[in-house]
């Protein structure tokens, strides 16, 4: 049988516990365990046999994420939180969010659906998104991925924006002065309420 999906609870960071990954048949895939107590704490990753195997990390701003799994280290990019996200290193785009799925992660080399993610009910364990990846290596930077894009917006940090492609180069050149800083959701809803 093909390890291609793993389960993570739905509520599972808006307990701010630790909690458990599960493949298909119950087993455990991974432990994630942090403080819980802002965006700003990094998680561990544990394997099924207890060692540490990767760490989820906020920059000091907490508007990206470094997800480290065993010698490789990925970037999470937040451009637009529930709307638009990014990994470096994997190429992938993922457009929605954990609030709406199902969602998928698209490969911007060649446009396929990399990794499906969904609510389903899983064996006794209540709600869980499904995370499916088409290849079993990459099934792990994707369980990172959703626990990334969860800790964003169950805290609704900084976004990075989207860069209007028609702007002027004022707007250009108040974005380079600004790059970094990020964005709060707060700014965000309102661009959003004068945008046409």
């Amino acid at each position: 049988m093909k390890n291609n999906k793993a389960y993570m609870p739905v509520d599972a960071l808006a307990r701010h516990n630790d909690f458990d990954v599960w493949y298909a048949d119950g087993d455990l895939f991974l432990r994630i365990k942090g403080a819980w107590q802002s965006e700003r704490d990094s998680v561990s990753v544990f394997g099924r046999m207890g060692g540490e195997m990767g760490a989820i990390k906020p920059d000091a701003k907490a508007l990206t994420y470094y997800l480290k799994l065993e010698r490789w280290e990925y970037v999470f990019h937040t451009r637009r939180i529930f709307q638009d996200y990014y990994v470096n290193g994997m190429r992938w785009q993922i457009d929605g969010t954990l609030s709406e799925p199902p969602l998928f992660f698209i490969n911007e080399d060649n446009q396929e659906k990399d990794v499906h993610v969904r609510v389903v009910p899983f064996k006794g364990h209540g709600d869980c998104f499904e995370i499916r990846a088409k290849d079993v290596a990459k099934l792990r930077i994707a369980v990172a991925t959703v626990i990334a894009m969860g800790i964003k917006e169950e805290y609704r940090g900084l976004s990075e924006g989207v860069e209007d492609p028609r702007a002027s180069k004022l707007a250009k050149a108040k974005r380079w002065l600004t790059a970094g800083k990020g964005k709060t959701y707060e700014q965000l809803l309102a661009e959003d309420a004068v945008r046409p």
